[in-house]
């Protein structure tokens, strides 16, 4: 079996076109995130790949776009496993290669009344269907039945998302493909990357942790893992 960890790092461009989502690039917290992944890669004895141009899909989409690149590599791969530059695999993070399916994080707060009210929302948005476990996009386990079921669609969906009012860019399209094409994921818990809740195994800083420096979330990273390990 052949697994990878596969990562995008490409700063923003400064076009104002279709498909463009701005955010908060920082080489320092984007680079330190790349190296832990690589030794977890290694830990597991998964390959390694960073994507640092846009050259592929063009300087038309943003850079979380980039991420669709998994269509030009998956086939080398039993397993990939994609992690936002902004997220931290901590060193007690364990083999997520064990799980069999599409799994990933949801992205709103479960069990919670406005949770349950924002996953219903976002399902609405994206014409899904209300069982949906609408996931974050950060941390991702695709499988190859994933690939198989969706590689033919996955354009597409990318030119009828880029642009939708009140969408999430790549997130639309996963979900959208995931709900059409595969079925039901396996929901990872908040452990493993939430934004709304800080996990033992990645931590990732998305939404109003871009207001921080990142030197310091850097440096409040190691403290925290300090206290976990």
């Amino acid at each position: 079996m052949k697994n990878l960890v596969f990562q995008v790092n490409v700063p923003p461009n400064e076009q104002k076109v279709s498909g463009k989502k701005k955010f908060q690039y920082s080489s320092d917290l984007y680079d330190f995130s790349n190296q832990r992944a690589k030794k977890y890669a290694s830990k597991f004895g998964a390959d390694y790949f960073c994507l640092k141009d846009s050259d592929w899909l063009g300087n038309e989409y943003a850079p979380c776009y980039q991420k669709l690149y998994l269509y030009n590599i998956y086939k080398d791969y039993d397993k990939i496993l994609y992690v936002d530059s902004d997220a931290i695999i901590t060193k007690l993070c364990p083999d997520i290669f064990q799980f069999n399916k599409l799994s990933a994080v949801l992205d709103n707060t479960p069990n919670t009344e406005a949770g349950q009210k924002k996953l219903q929302r976002k399902n609405t948005i994206h014409n899904l269907p209300n069982f949906h476990n609408y996931f974050c996009s950060a941390v991702i386990l695709f499988d190859q039945r994933f690939f198989g079921l969706t590689k033919d669609y996955w354009r597409e969906e990318l030119s009828i998302w880029k642009n939708v009012r009140n969408g999430q860019h790549d997130q639309s399209i996963f979900n959208v493909l995931a709900s059409k094409y595969y079925g039901e994921i396996k929901v990872l818990d908040h452990d493993w990357g939430a934004h709304w809740k800080k996990g033992k195994y990645i931590v990732h800083y998305g939404g109003p942790s871009y207001k921080l420096e990142w030197k310091k979330t850097i440096k409040k990273f190691k403290k925290f893992e300090g206290e976990l390990v």
